[in-house]
């Protein structure tokens, strides 16, 4: 059986459907350019190590800074456009890397967000929505983009509006973010509350996971107004990359059984087959067994099953049998 689904594998061609949380250009960064190559090629990677751990001192370990010194062999291809230099890391050699360091590495998949923004500025109160062009907040879009987090605000149209108000926000009654989250289709719910405080501006964050409806983090940053934005997105950006991050050599050469009932299509095969491999947590993916619509893999890991296990929570096709262990409906 299995046998002769690999070969109709090998001979089918598919089209896969594009998962709006996977980040595919993750390893190519785009920097401002000053017109010294390798200085150039060295911030890009900067950003780089910053996206995938989540924390800028991550930079200062030995082993990156011996790689910055040296970075050729880290590069795939580069290009110049315009005033910036775009940069395509070779990934294996970069996780390889990031493992002999011993550093989180926040992979691909990343959950989409939708980030409900209260502000208040002389003396009022509003939500931003989706189309808001304020300097200060394209700062913190591009600092979300930068960072590799699928952020976005709601489009704030009726229904929104009808459904959250400002106050909502502000007093952390999450009820009505939950509900009217539930259109996005996303596992994460982000909440700003920004003022002005003192010389500075702050952010009071808060992520919610809509699924559990519990508070999984919360923060606060201060800075000027046209930084506290992108600020709040770098402090997420850290909370997210521990929470979903991995340290890869931890539980190396560990295999386990992975079970996903509902795999009715070529297509569903190797679009799961795909979504498993591409989990730098995972080494290697063997198909185990196939009995009816249940595909049983052999996973080998590269950190503890807790990490391939918070990636496939998330994974927007993808829901857990909570009577039976390491069993998964796709959807």
């Amino acid at each position: 059986m299995i046998r002769k689904w690999l070969l109709v594998l090998s001979l089918a061609v598919v089209m896969l459907p594009v998962q709006a949380s996977l980040q595919e250009e993750l390893y190519r960064v785009e920097a401002q350019a000053t017109g010294d190559t390798q200085q150039d090629q060295q911030q890009a990677f900067e950003l780089l190590v910053l996206r995938l751990t989540g924390e800028q001192a991550s930079n200062a370990n030995p082993l990156v800074a011996k790689a910055r010194a040296n970075i050729n062999p880290y590069i795939q291809q580069f290009a110049y456009r315009d005033d910036a230099i775009s940069v395509l890391f070779n990934e294996a050699k970069v996780n390889q890397l990031l493992m002999q360091a011993q550093l989180r590495l926040w992979g691909k998949q990343r959950p989409d967000i939708v980030l409900w923004y209260a502000n208040e500025q002389n003396f009022n109160r509003e939500l931003l929505a989706d189309s808001a062009q304020q300097d200060w907040l394209e700062a913190g879009r591009q600092q979300a983009q930068l960072l590799g987090l699928p952020v976005r605000l709601p489009v704030m149209d009726l229904e929104d509006s009808m459904a959250v108000s400002v106050n909502d926000v502000w007093g952390g009654f999450d009820g009505p973010l939950y509900a009217a989250s539930e259109r996005y289709s996303v596992p994460l719910i982000l909440s700003f509350r920004q003022y002005p405080q003192g010389q500075n501006w702050q952010i009071q964050w808060r992520l919610l996971d809509s699924a559990s409806q519990v508070q999984l983090d919360s923060g606060q940053v201060q800075a000027p107004l046209a930084d506290v934005s992108a600020a709040a997105m770098s402090a997420v950006s850290a909370s997210l990359a521990e929470r979903y991050g991995v340290i890869l050599g931890e539980n190396a050469d560990e295999a386990m059984l992975v079970s996903f009932a509902n795999i009715t299509s070529m297509n569903k095969y190797v679009e799961l087959e795909r979504f498993l491999n591409q989990q730098p947590s995972v080494a290697r993916v063997t198909l185990h067994n196939v009995k009816q619509d249940t595909f049983t893999f052999e996973v080998q890991l590269l950190s503890p099953w807790e990490d391939l296990k918070s990636s496939l929570d998330i994974a927007p096709r993808l829901q857990a049998d909570e009577t039976r262990t390491k069993y998964y409906y796709y959807q």
